[in-house]
């Protein structure tokens, strides 16, 4: 009797233990004291077995969330999900950080407001405020930014699932923690501080989240509507068919928001007060369409009051081709500038504001032939013309003051000018034929630039034609998939009336290194 007692005991105590894994330890204690009040166990042996399965329910509980949370091998190491009134919902924190040092042979200094801190891309005057600059930099191949995304499910209707969706998104120099502030390089650099530093006009211009702010619904098969500040899709197709992955500081689609995203006007990269439908359907050879529409009320002042902008976008991809189509319109696009100072008084502190109403196309693919190579290029037209109206007041806008309080049309009646981007290169990983170089892929690019002259009511002007020949190169070590760091050169050539050898360096060179977190 003693013995079968002891084996009741050890087998009560090794299934409680294992139940400890699976059931919650008030479960335990109840099955326990059902024992004990049978006589099965003694008290005493009931508490220890009891003491003995919360303790390893406890451990595994500590050891499950441990296992969760993996910062380095978490696809997203910050994403959490919960219930909020019933429903199903989940949000993310997640970002980038970027930071490399960088040398380019002719520039103005480098400026930390500017979303990256060198523009090659822009060209250089030959004046004495332009030398070789050594710098570090934010937003080698991406501008460094942190964000918060999520959704929530709200109910199903007609075999879809509908859901809350929103993203909110901020850029950032991690060099000085500033919001990055195109518009205040303008200011900085108007009136007696021309050529101080580097300066540009953008899309994001201080305001907290001027990468991204928008919330919509998510209707499955139906599509996905959204309103705010949303990414034009000249900028989303760059991002994805640029061999160079739109590099901030080394591919002319990610420095310029002109020609990487705004349709010739930087500003227009994101537009503000939209409303965008997108969706998906399934197609031949395993592949999806996708199209978009977007509608922006107003202008990038916010202001609801003057201009528009209508984009729409149509693709196909599948695993080993991909198309791309966009169109671009908008009215009394506004483009930030440096301003000249007038009749004396400074301009220093204050930025100019042209007008411009733009069209552009898009068209862009690519081919993967293997799962090591990927081919892509694409063609953008954008035309400037006139805006609607001649002037518009603006006291301020992006938080500077307006240089005499009136944004101007940059074009006279019957002017206009045609302006096309080109670009061709290829991605390798080394992984599959060098399994010792698992994590390095290598990135070369081309791109031509050409500006027509500008047209006027008879004839054409003069010091508007030119082009820019770039050629950019790009190693990245990927270490784990939270962190890369990366070699990349960029070389750019400068002719045309637009350029004149007597007062522009004809190449200008930059070469750079880095480290990139995403998480």
């Amino acid at each position: 009797m003693k013995f079968n007692k002891k084996l009741a005991v050890a087998v009560s105590g090794a299934v409680l233990l294992m139940a400890g894994q699976i059931a919650l330890a008030d479960s335990t204690t109840d099955i326990v004291d059902a024992l004990v009040s049978k006589a099965v166990l003694t008290e005493e042996e009931g508490k220890l077995i009891t003491k003995g399965a919360q303790s390893k329910a406890k451990a595994d509980e500590k050891a499950a969330e441990a296992k969760e949370f993996d910062f380095i091998n978490s696809d997203a190491p910050f994403k959490y999900e919960t219930k909020l009134a019933g429903h199903d919902a989940d949000v993310q924190v997640y970002g980038v950080i970027d930071i490399g040092g960088a040398h380019a042979n002719h520039s103005l200094p480098a400026n930390k407001e500017l979303p990256n801190n060198l523009y090659p891309y822009s060209g250089a005057k030959i004046n004495p405020s332009v030398t070789s600059q050594t710098a570090w930099i934010n937003g080698g191949l991406q501008d460094s930014r942190i964000g918060l995304k999520g959704g929530v499910s709200l109910f199903e209707a007609m075999d879809n699932k509908f859901k809350f969706i929103y993203q909110f998104e901020a850029g950032f120099n991690p060099l000085d923690m500033k919001l990055n502030n195109a518009a205040k390089t303008l200011a900085q650099n108007s009136g007696t501080g021309a050529n101080s530093t580097l300066s540009a006009d953008s899309s994001l211009n201080g305001e907290f989240f001027a990468r991204q702010a928008w919330a919509g619904i998510d209707g499955g098969k139906l599509g996905k509507v959204s309103y705010g500040t949303q990414y034009n899709p000249f900028y989303e197709i760059t991002g994805a068919y640029d061999p160079n992955g739109k590099a901030d500081t080394f591919s002319p689609l990610g420095e310029s928001g002109t020609v990487g995203g705004g349709g010739g006007v930087s500003e227009n990269s994101r537009m503000k007060n939209s409303l965008k439908y997108a969706n998906t359907f399934d197609a031949p050879m395993e592949g999806k369409v996708n199209i978009a529409g977007m509608y922006e009320f107003g202008n990038a002042s916010g202001n609801v009051d003057h201009g528009y902008g209508v984009t729409g976008q149509v693709g196909y991809e599948n695993a080993t081709f991909g198309v791309q189509f966009a169109y671009d319109k908008f009215t009394d696009a506004l483009k930030a500038g440096t301003a000249t100072t007038v009749q004396g008084i400074d301009a220093l502190g204050t930025i100019s504001a042209g007008l411009y109403n733009t069209d552009a196309t898009m068209l862009a693919a690519k081919w993967t032939p293997t799962e090591d190579i990927k081919v892509s290029g694409g063609w953008e037209w954008y035309k400037l013309k006139p805006s609607s109206d001649a002037t518009l007041g603006y006291g301020s806008l992006f938080n500077q003051s307006v240089y005499g309080g009136v944004a101007t049309s940059a074009f006279s009646a019957g002017q206009s000018q045609d302006n096309n981007v080109y670009w061709i290169g290829a991605n390798y990983d080394f992984a599959k034929r060098v399994p010792m170089l698992a994590g390095l892929s290598a990135s070369l690019g081309y791109y031509a630039t050409k500006f027509d002259a500008k047209q006027l009511a008879s004839g054409v002007s003069t010091n508007t034609q030119g082009d820019i020949d770039t050629w950019t190169f790009i190693a990245d070590y990927k270490l784990n998939k939270r962190f890369d760091t990366y070699f990349a050169y960029t070389t750019n050539h400068f002719s045309g009336d637009k350029y004149p050898s007597a007062s522009n360096y004809t190449n200008v060179d930059t070469v750079g290194a880095g480290v990139r977190m995403k998480f």
